[in-house]
């Protein structure tokens, strides 16, 4: 009996590290979303397996949901969808990346629907991952935009609200040294000019992580648990001046992967186009219906732009006694934290 008391205490000690170490995010819970009044838009990267991410083939045959005109050799992700680059030579480097889009309406009969562009350096290749870009949400059924910036593995912020139909214009740049710069400025539908400039310092080796590849992604984001969130129908983005190290996305510099964002069931979600004749402009459209986008499994995604409205470590702890009613389920957290791979 006082081994077996040894153990349940040491059983309860071990829990508690855990949980101070922020890595009891494991029980899966259905949280309300709300990024106007949340600075907290967590990011993660999981690196993909040589099967996660893969060329679509015979799309045409398989969709059941409407047939669409892919770009050649186009990528498929779980919440991705835009282009990717990477330098043709292994011996180039991304140090600037820039891009323009109209920040998208959405609609949908979900609440807690969401959408997401952005543009960034890293995060394919690397996990370091820097990044600009806008989040749309529904509040009271009028949907709202944020303005975020995000340096993996850091929580992103949020830096202000922007209406809908605003104009927004980002340069993410190696200003000097170490420092970077993460500028936007946003011209709002009645021509009121907002803007911002951000500043960074990044060490030698993750300038490196980032110069691996640069992105124009519009994005279904997934919780701190891995799940994705309800995707709100979005309007068709155009993405714009989309320039990497002061050249247009398709210059020769550059390996060119468009990605489009693909179902469990293996329906195209969001697509690019092919590259505008400037070869730095492109088109995202929504494929499915509305209905569809509400009710996307949870899947574990290729890559992960994840948020929540509260800091994950504080949200574990505030939630302990309503996790954890048994000794038996302090067991069980501690196996599935020990054989269980956290992102």
């Amino acid at each position: 009996m006082k081994v077996k008391n040894i153990f349940k205490k040491f059983q309860i000690l071990l829990l508690s590290v855990l949980l101070l170490l922020g890595s009891s995010s494991v029980i899966a819970k259905e949280w309300p979303y709300n990024i106007v009044n949340n600075k907290y838009i967590l990011s993660n990267y999981c690196f993909p397996g040589p099967n996660l991410i893969h060329p679509i083939q015979d799309y045409q045959s398989e969709n059941n949901e409407t047939t669409v005109d892919l770009p050649d050799n186009t990528e498929k992700s779980s919440n991705w969808a835009g282009y990717i680059v990477t330098p043709a030579s292994k011996s180039d480097s991304y140090t600037s990346i820039s891009g323009s889009w109209t920040v998208p309406g959405i609609s949908s009969n979900n609440e807690n629907a969401v959408a997401a562009q952005w543009i960034g350096l890293g995060g394919v290749d690397s996990s370091d991952l820097l990044q600009m870009g806008t989040m749309e949400q529904l509040e009271n059924g009028q949907p709202v935009a944020v303005v975020f910036w995000e340096q993996l593995p850091d929580v992103a912020q949020n830096i202000m609200t922007i209406p809908i139909n605003s104009t927004i214009n980002v340069n993410i740049y190696n200003s000097s040294g170490s420092t970077w710069n993460l500028t936007f400025t946003a011209t709002t539908p009645s021509g009121e000019i907002k803007t911002e400039n951000i500043y960074t310092t990044l060490d030698s080796s993750y300038a490196e992580g980032i110069g691996t590849s640069a992105e124009w992604i519009s994005e279904d984001p997934s919780d701190v648990y891995g799940k994705l969130v309800p995707l709100a129908n979005t309007d068709v983005v155009k993405y714009e001046s989309a320039k990497v190290n002061g050249n247009s996305l398709s210059d020769s510099s550059n390996t060119i992967r468009p990605v489009a964002m693909e179902s469990s069931s293996g329906n195209i979600v969001i697509y690019p186009s092919s590259l505008g004749a400037d070869g730095e402009s492109f088109t995202a459209t929504t494929a499915v219906s509305n209905s569809n986008l509400n009710n996307r499994p949870s899947i574990d995604p290729n890559f992960r732009h994840r948020f929540n409205n509260t800091p994950p470590r504080q949200r574990n702890i505030d939630n302990l006694s309503g996790q954890f009613h048994s000794e038996e389920s302090i067991t069980l957290l501690i196996y599935y934290n020990t054989n269980k791979r956290l992102d």
